[in-house]
């Protein structure tokens, strides 16, 4: 198994192309997991499914940990983000992001988005995973929101990220 990219194992994928249902384990737009429709209580057991979430070379997200690969299901994103640090300022501002379960990295400016619902977006671990900020914390990047004539854009790190054209 190549380290850097799982494979799903072939007695799942067997099953998957005859047809036959899997059990299936789910992370929905809000960051909340089920298993066959019914939520996940257990802290623990969400804490392991968000730091195992990994992806194969032909873009499956998958629960990977040791030999284990199981497919999921992602409605939205794999990571969520759940608080912002701001260090530093102007063009020596350095961002952070605290990604659920997963502990905190720079941000990479150049990766913000809009999305559906206005949401806002970037990429994290070295660009493998667009993960979502939470309310909190997009606030946190919004707050830096400014307005031309024809954009919206944040100065973040020193640099001026364009969100969004505006829609007249």
């Amino acid at each position: 198994m190549d380290a850097e990219y799982p494979e799903i194992p072939e007695e799942i994928k067997k099953l998957i192309e005859s047809g036959e249902k899997i059990d299936e384990i789910r992370l929905d737009a809000g960051g909340n997991w089920t298993h066959n429709g019914v939520p996940f209580t257990n802290d623990r057991i969400i804490d392991f499914f968000n730091k195992s979430i990994d992806i194969t070379r032909d873009g499956q997200y998958v629960i990977h940990y040791g030999n284990f690969v199981y497919p999921i299901v992602v409605e939205d994103v794999p990571c969520f983000i759940t608080g912002v640090r701001f260090e530093g300022f102007g063009s020596f501002e350095t961002v952070y992001i605290t990604i659920r379960s997963r502990g905190e990295e720079e941000l990479d400016p150049e990766t913000l988005c809009v999305g559906a619902q206005n949401a806002l977006y970037c990429r994290v671990h070295g660009g493998k995973f667009p993960a979502k900020f939470l309310h909190s914390p997009s606030f946190e990047i919004l707050d830096r929101l400014e307005e031309s004539d024809d954009v919206f854009y944040l100065n973040i790190a020193g640099k001026r990220i364009v969100l969004k054209e505006k829609i007249d």
